[in-house]
């Protein structure tokens, strides 16, 4: 556990912490002979969705997905360091430097979903609920992805360059941290393009 043991297991986060997870279930009653058993079950059902996914990338190709991702944001060579000051219509604080790429953002995650093959087929309210459930994993993987090339920052939205220490000077460092080593990092040693 990256916590202190007490993380929260609700039905969305279930997956974020796997200590906790398993400290809930032995709570609630499971026995542990079980859990060898449902990782069998689990095997033979992960084969045959294997069998299952490779027609289904056919009816939505990886291309489709990173032609929709260019469609709404193009790829930016230069950022402006948040703290410089040189953009004067821009606050110098970082939480509302996030705030406002983080809504930027949103929109274009909109946009970006109606592009995806098969999304506006869905009934609107679908939709709606579908980036309600993933706005925010979306909007953290987006900026992260982003931010690969930066060191110790967040490259947001807008352009702006978000520096680790402005982070902890405005008291959100320990979020900024977990950004920067779960995610930038990992995104970097993929490689990920």
């Amino acid at each position: 556990c990256r916590d202190n043991k007490d993380c929260l297991i609700d039905k969305r986060q279930r997956n974020r912490c796997q200590y906790c997870r398993y400290q809930k279930c032995l709570a609630m009653g499971m026995k542990r002979e079980a859990v060898q058993e449902e990782r069998q079950r689990g095997k033979d059902r992960n084969e045959n969705e294997v069998e299952s996914t490779s027609s289904a990338n056919e009816d939505m190709p990886v291309e489709k997905i990173l032609e929709a991702e260019l469609a709404v944001e193009p790829r930016t060579e230069t950022y402006v360091d948040a703290n410089m000051g040189l953009n004067p219509n821009s606050p110098n604080d970082p939480v509302t430097n996030i705030c406002q790429a983080a809504d930027k953002q949103l929109f274009t995650l909109v946009e970006w979903a109606k592009r995806v093959p098969h999304f506006s087929e869905l009934p609107l309210d679908d939709q709606v609920i579908l980036l309600r459930a993933g706005w925010n994993e979306l909007l953290i993987a987006s900026f992260s992805h982003r931010s690969i090339t930066v060191k110790d920052g967040i490259l947001l939205a807008t352009g702006l360059h978000v520096h680790r220490n402005s982070a902890h000077s405005a008291g959100v460092g320990a979020i900024f941290d977990r950004v920067l080593t779960e995610l930038v990092s990992k995104m970097r040693d993929m490689q990920m393009d």
